[in-house]
């Protein structure tokens, strides 16, 4: 029995090897709430085999206010640091439609890439308004599960973008926890009540923590209209910065044909 680190030595082979060369993979690195159950999940049925995800958590409020939104702000660029140092990754998303819209576009993407510097961001919300850019969709119906004081600023920031806001549902769930148990049924009947008698052009579906990917390619089949979702337009996004062509088919037509980021 060897006894000692020097023993040890005498039989540890070392060996030589090449560094492997890089795949060609496209690497998202993802930024999400501690108190999200839904996006990766989600994230997961759209990667393929080309595109692979990275991601870490950040410490989050269990209500969804305002103020809990905003104070996401302090911990994100320590949260950022901890994805994958050493790897380089090709696209970096932030998790969180409401928080993005409330902290700010540019502040997260500051944020975020004082610890990747130079690696193109985008959230929710940057992304949702590219997806209606492309779609050239200005009457937009959108449907939340926040309650009013979150959805007020969203309102105001579709308005803001050159967006008709002609209808707006919510659940008005306040614990974020209990988004994802928001039912599949319950949310296709409210999209369908919300549309009934409108003229939209896109429906949109906020909030990564609310479950709506296995209901996109439903809803606009029943609706006639595209829907976006917080998740969808978030992942359809981050394939557009890094310059990456890959259209998971099934969910939406945002994913599965070709849109211009404008």
């Amino acid at each position: 029995m060897l006894q000692s680190f020097a023993e040890f030595q005498t039989l540890q082979q070392t060996f030589e090897h090449a560094r492997a060369s890089d795949d060609g993979h496209m690497r998202i690195g993802l930024v999400q709430l501690a108190s999200d159950f839904t996006l990766e999940n989600e994230w997961h049925r759209l990667l393929g085999e080309r595109v692979e995800l990275y991601s870490t958590r950040t410490p989050s409020n269990p209500t969804v206010t305002p103020e809990g939104l905003r104070g996401l702000a302090q911990s994100l660029s320590q949260s950022s640091a901890l994805l994958v140092p050493g790897m380089p990754l090709d696209v970096l998303a932030f998790g969180c439609t409401s928080a993005s819209v409330l902290i700010g576009e540019q502040e997260v993407s500051r944020l975020i890439n004082l610890a990747h510097p130079g690696v193109p961001v985008t959230n929710p919300w940057s992304a949702v308004k590219a997806a209606l850019r492309g779609l050239d969709a200005r009457r937009i119906a959108v449907l939340t599960p926040y309650i009013g004081e979150v959805n007020y600023p969203i309102f105001q920031g579709l308005q803001q973008a050159g967006h008709e806001v002609v209808a707006f549902g919510t659940f008005a769930v306040l614990e974020d926890a209990e988004i994802p148990r928001i039912p599949a049924a319950a949310i296709e009947q409210a999209a369908l009540e919300l549309l009934a008698g409108q003229r939209a052009d896109a429906l949109f579906l906020s909030c990564t923590n609310l479950r709506t990917l296995e209901l996109l390619g439903r809803l606009e089949k029943r609706l006639g209209l595209p829907v976006i979702s917080s998740n969808q337009a978030l992942f359809w996004h981050a394939l557009q910065l890094a310059g990456c062509v890959h259209r998971p088919q099934g969910f939406g037509a945002l994913l599965t044909d070709s849109y211009p980021v404008t």
